[in-house]
């Protein structure tokens, strides 16, 4: 499960893998208990809102669950009632969205990894502002010398073919955690970011409205 287009990593229109393709939750009957679930196999401690109505826009992709039906305890999506892969009467305007408190239950099963990386507020889940995992914590990179190289190895460490765009100036919208790297120089060929030269972490001259953004393809 992910969350695509919200502000911040821990909100979105809700998008679940299955059979090799993503795809989207109707909004029927989704409600808090289905929340939970969702937030909960992402890590964060539990949900503060149920959104319908395409309330982060409208998905393009398949629409994979409908009339979800959650008791709240379960530990996957899927898991849960609903109508079957891909059975449905609805459209796009009613896919199902969560927003998740800002709080990783330490149970979950979800472990985040050092030089883990994320895009934040695309409105599609192959674009955004690039956020690495360090020390605990999530933070910024600063688009100082940031270029087609670095994000080259940004959207292939996701799993994309490669990088259409590298976008300075907060073009995703500002971070608000750390700035844990600058002056990043990518060969274009390394396998993960924290792989690139003048990896210092969290020293920069930066702010926030400096975050790197990557658009991949």
């Amino acid at each position: 499960v992910r969350l695509v287009a919200g502000s911040t990593a821990y909100e979105g229109r809700v998008e679940v893998f299955h059979n090799g393709q993503w795809g989207t939750v109707c909004d029927d009957s989704f409600g808090i208990d289905d929340a939970n679930v969702v937030c909960r196999q992402l890590g964060y401690g539990s949900a503060t809102e149920a959104r319908g109505s395409a309330g982060f826009g409208e998905g393009s992709d398949r629409i994979w669950l409908d009339d979800v039906v959650c008791g709240g305890s379960e530990t996957n999506i899927g898991d849960c009632g609903h109508n079957g892969w891909g059975t449905h009467n609805c459209q796009h305007s009613e896919d199902a969205g969560v927003v998740c408190s800002n709080g990783f239950n330490l149970t979950c099963r979800v472990v985040f990894t050092d030089g883990q990386i994320r895009l934040v507020g695309g409105s599609t889940a192959n674009e955004g502002r690039v956020e690495v995992y360090h020390n605990g914590e999530w933070g910024t990179v600063c688009d100082d010398n940031f270029g087609i190289d670095d994000a080259n190895v940004v959207c292939r460490q996701l799993g994309y073919g490669g990088a259409a765009e590298a976008r300075g100036s907060a073009s995703f919208g500002e971070g608000s955690d750390r700035i844990w790297l600058d002056e990043v120089a990518c060969g274009g060929s390394e396998a993960r970011l924290v792989d690139c030269g003048r990896i210092v972490w969290g020293s920069h001259n930066c702010q926030h409205s400096e975050d790197a953004g990557v658009v991949c393809s």
